[in-house]
């Protein structure tokens, strides 16, 4: 018995001894990219590195200082955020929709949906060009936002639609019996218990909206650049701003922190396609 709980003991450290080393070595890039953005623009790229210095937020006051960054932030900000909210009460009722009710070539529906993201984005961002020139959205926060939308709406339905499956059908039926419609039913029993599911996609939404780059490099040009077109900026022809260009990534990263901080506790639950398994 001894020999069996310390060989299970030496598992368990072993076990958190590697987690600990795959934990370093995946923050390891934050961690030298966090104390770049602390540098002076001198000493940003002295190798070896200096990991004893003296901290400076000098490169964050010139990005707040910056018209250009800050717009683009805002740009970000507005945009993704209101694309996230609209894919979500697209999304969410479609989901629900094509889990509940027996719709004519259900299959094909779920299959279109998805072909959305089956094309590389280079092949489809010069149709997106051409459709923003013609209906005047070029270069417009409405079009950032139904561009994005478009990018989201069936990993939003994809994933929904499983963790709808997974809420027993009975849960409404029993609220139908007490006297809800169907639509009460949905909105006071179904997605109550589908909020992880819903927390899950929007945090996927926001990550997928606020890092992506080519359709912003096309169809933005002055009014409505985004942040991640703006860090580029940092990298000239010549010489690479390397101070800058970490700050503006630390900042670009920090709402995503925040978003999956603030969301942690339905993230593990959400991901796992639902929280009541249909029997």
């Amino acid at each position: 018995m001894a020999t069996a709980s310390s060989d299970s003991t030496a598992k368990d450290i072993g076990r958190h001894v590697v987690l600990l080393l795959w934990t370093v070595i995946a923050l390891f890039p934050l961690a030298w990219i966090a104390f770049m953005s602390l540098k002076p623009p001198g000493e940003a790229i002295d190798l070896p590195p200096d990991w004893v210095f003296l901290p400076t937020v000098y490169n964050y006051l010139q990005l707040v200082g910056d018209p250009a960054f800050v717009s683009a932030y805002a740009n970000s900000l507005i945009s993704v955020s209101a694309s996230v909210v609209l894919v979500l009460l697209i999304g969410v009722p479609g989901a629900y929709v094509l889990s509940r009710y027996d719709i004519p070539k259900k299959p094909d529906v779920l299959i279109w949906i998805l072909s959305s993201r089956m094309l590389p984005p280079v092949a489809v961002v010069i149709p997106f060009f051409v459709i923003f020139r013609t209906f005047d959205l070029y270069d417009t926060l409405i079009g950032l936002v139904f561009m994005y939308i478009t990018i989201n709406i069936s990993v939003v339905v994809w994933v929904m639609k499983s963790f709808f499956d997974g809420i027993p059908e009975s849960l409404e039926e029993a609220a139908m019996v007490d006297g809800a419609s169907r639509s009460q039913a949905f909105r006071k029993v179904v997605l109550p218990s589908a909020v992880p599911g819903i927390i899950s996609v929007a945090v996927i939404s926001f990550i997928f909206a606020w890092i992506e780059l080519l359709f912003s490099l096309v169809l933005t040009n002055n009014q409505a650049v985004t942040v991640s077109l703006q860090v580029y900026t940092f990298i000239g022809s010549r010489n690479i701003e390397y101070s800058m260009l970490a700050a503006a990534s630390m900042a670009m990263i920090i709402p995503v922190l925040v978003f999956l901080v603030a969301a942690n506790r339905y993230l593990a639950s959400g991901l796992s396609f639902g929280v009541v398994l249909k029997e």
